[in-house]
């Protein structure tokens, strides 16, 4: 029997790079999963493409960047099976859309990113809290940014450092109901082909074990998370960088 046989898991940011690796991971270890992305039609697209025997993958198309899309996306899946064991918050803004000098970073910018980084999780954990039961698990995808800063990311450092923080809070607080929070810190990882190749990236020159991360690193991290053997793990972050925060 595999690790997550039975359970139900919604991702979101499922359709690329971290997410769809994390999608991939649960479902071969037994998940029936409920991949969401920004639009309908693009979740489709991502789970007939990561379709493959013995995944069952649900699409779900919600734009998290607002109350109601959080909201859309917990109900869609909740048709599913009326309940959720696992939720793990991966939709992010981050790259080029998320880097401005601190004194150029517009109000519009600065709303996105702090909307679906740090808002869409709490939202996500709050709409599907009352239909996780006990033994159930979130898992909040931060980032290195969380523990150092980057340069012009000044917005997209305070929500993943926020994120750890709503991570320690809700690991907290839902200890009473049985429901774990975790989170899982990526450092530099490469979400597409044709990214700089080894040595070139920002962050690279930076990684003590000398190469960059792929999606399976991050979602080997996640799937051990939400196994029994992780059970007394609550609260805190498992920080996957290859060294980086320790430069």
């Amino acid at each position: 029997m595999t690790a997550l046989a039975g359970k139900v898991a919604v991702v979101t940011g499922g359709a690329t790079g971290i997410g769809a690796g994390i999608v991939a991971r649960l479902a071969d270890d037994g998940a029936e999963v409920v991949l969401g992305a920004i639009d309908a039609a693009e979740a489709r697209r991502a789970a007939t493409g990561l379709a493959a025997d013995g995944r069952t993958i649900h699409p779900a198309g919600a734009d998290l960047a607002t109350a109601e899309g959080c909201r859309a996306l917990i109900d869609a899946a909740l048709r599913y099976r009326g309940r959720i064991d696992i939720l793990v918050n991966n939709a992010g803004i981050t790259g080029a859309a998320a880097s401005a000098r601190f004194e150029d970073y517009g109000d519009d910018r600065l709303d996105a990113v702090i909307d679906v980084n740090l808002k869409a999780p709490f939202r996500c954990a709050r709409d599907a809290v009352p239909h996780m039961p006990p033994g159930s698990v979130i898992v909040n995808i931060t980032s290195v940014a969380a523990y150092a800063a980057q340069t012009d990311a000044s917005a997209y450092v305070a929500a993943k450092a926020g994120l750890a923080g709503l991570t320690r809070a809700l690991g907290f607080e839902l200890a009473a109901r049985g429901i774990r929070a975790v989170h899982v810190a990526p450092g530099d990882i490469v979400v597409r082909p044709g990214g700089p190749a080894p040595g070139d990236g920002p962050f690279d020159r930076r990684t003590p074990l000398g190469r960059r991360g792929d999606p399976a690193d991050i979602a080997a991290a996640v799937a051990w998370l939400c196994t029994p053997e992780a059970s007394y793990v609550t609260g805190t972050g498992l920080v996957v960088d290859g060294g980086w925060t320790a430069y």
